[in-house]
């Protein structure tokens, strides 16, 4: 952590750790937000099977394609950054390192998400009208 000395007193000026905090909430929020319409979908299928084949029928759209690769990123980056935390949790002293395994950790994402994301995303260029 860095501090830097202000009138008012010391004031963090930021760095990797904050950016993973906030991205840990940002990507926990997206995928709450998932879960929720997951459910509201799941709920049309007791409404009737038409209704829940015309909302399954939109997620086999390829607009969607991006969405489902941005909720792959967020889960990954997720679970990744809660694996960090529960080793700083269980090894207090591992935090001396938090620098290097927020960068381990997104080295991680990158090998893990590139993959997943250039074959969800070249399915739905394949089917896009603009192809």
């Amino acid at each position: 952590m860095r501090l830097k000395s202000s009138q008012k007193g010391p004031a963090y000026k930021g760095g990797i750790g904050q950016w993973s905090w906030a991205a840990h909430r940002i990507t926990g929020l997206g995928v709450l937000a998932f879960l929720f319409g997951h459910i509201i979908d799941t709920f049309g299928a007791g409404i009737g099977p038409e209704f829940y084949n015309e909302t399954i029928e939109l997620y086999k759209q390829w607009w969607f394609k991006p969405f489902e690769v941005l909720l792959i990123g967020a889960v990954l980056y997720h679970a990744l950054n809660g694996l960090r935390i529960i080793l700083f949790d269980f090894w207090p002293s591992l935090a001396l390192k938090q620098k290097e395994f927020a960068y381990a950790e997104l080295v991680l994402f990158a090998v893990g998400f590139a993959p997943v994301a250039f074959f969800m995303l070249r399915s739905a260029y394949q089917t896009s009208p603009f192809t």
